[in-house]
C-alpha cells in the first residue's frame, strides 16, 4: 500500500506505479485528487469509457489505495469515489525500472493540462473580466543553482499551502477549481554553457 505524507499519496511499489500507466486511470486521479467526489457514471464522461469500464479502473486504483469509495449519496443509487490524498507521487527510491510508467504519467498530466488551457482560451471571451485578468500561460528560463531552485520551489509551495488544504466546507462561494501546473525541469542541453553570459552563449 502507498505511504501518506501530509495528504500526499507516495507510491513505492513498481506494480502500483505501472498500474497508473493508463490514460483512463490517470484521468480519474486527475479528477479526484482535488477533493472532488464523483461516481463511476460521472467519471465515464472524463475517461471516455462506459460506466462499467470506468468502474473497473476505479477498483484497480482502489486495490493500490489510490482511490476509495465515499459516503453514499441521498438517493443511494450510485456511490461516489474520492482520492485518498490530494496528490499522487512516485517515490524517488523505487526499486527497479519504472521509467516507462513515469513517462506515461507525466505525458497524461501534460496532455490534460494542455486540454484545460485550450478549453479556457477557446472560451476566454465569455469569462468574467476578473478571471480573464488572473489567468496566465507563461514560461521562462532562469539561471539557478540547485540550492536556489530548491528555495524557489519551496517558496511556491508555501504560498499555495493554505489553499491546498482547503476542504469542501471551506471553499468561498465565488471560488473555482484552478489548475496551477508547476513544471521544474533543469535544461541539460545548456548546463555546460557559461552562466556568466546573459544570453546563455559561451564567451570567446
Amino acid at each position: 500500500m502507498p505511504t501518506r505524507d501530509n495528504d500526499r499519496v507516495v507510491l513505492s511499489d513498481p506494480r502500483a506505479i505501472r498500474a497508473l500507466a493508463h490514460p483512463a486511470r490517470l484521468a480519474i486521479i486527475d479528477s479526484l485528487t482535488a477533493g472532488v467526489e464523483l461516481t463511476a457514471t460521472e467519471l465515464a464522461a472524463v475517461t471516455g469509457l462506459s460506466p462499467s469500464a470506468t468502474s473497473y479502473h476505479l477498483k484497480a486504483l482502489a486495490k493500490w489505495g489510490i482511490v476509495e469509495a465515499g459516503e453514499a449519496r441521498a438517493d443511494g443509487r450510485d456511490r461516489p469515489w474520492r482520492g485518498t490524498g490530494r496528490t499522487v507521487e512516485v517515490s524517488s527510491q523505487v526499486p527497479g525500472s519504472t521509467a516507462v510508467a513515469e513517462v506515461a504519467i507525466m505525458s497524461t498530466f501534460l496532455d490534460r493540462t494542455r486540454a484545460l488551457a485550450t478549453e479556457f482560451l477557446e472560451n476566454e471571451a465569455s469569462e468574467p473580466p476578473e478571471w480573464r485578468d488572473v489567468a496566465e500561460l507563461a514560461g521562462h528560463d532562469y539561471w539557478l543553482t540547485a540550492e536556489e531552485l530548491a528555495k524557489a520551489v519551496q517558496a511556491i509551495r508555501d504560498v499555495l499551502e493554505p489553499y491546498y488544504q482547503r476542504r469542501r466546507d471551506e471553499r468561498p462561494a465565488n471560488s473555482r477549481l484552478v489548475r496551477i501546473a508547476r513544471l521544474v525541469i533543469p535544461r541539460a542541453e545548456l548546463a555546460s554553457q557559461d552562466p556568466g553570459q546573459p544570453d546563455g552563449t559561451a564567451g570567446g
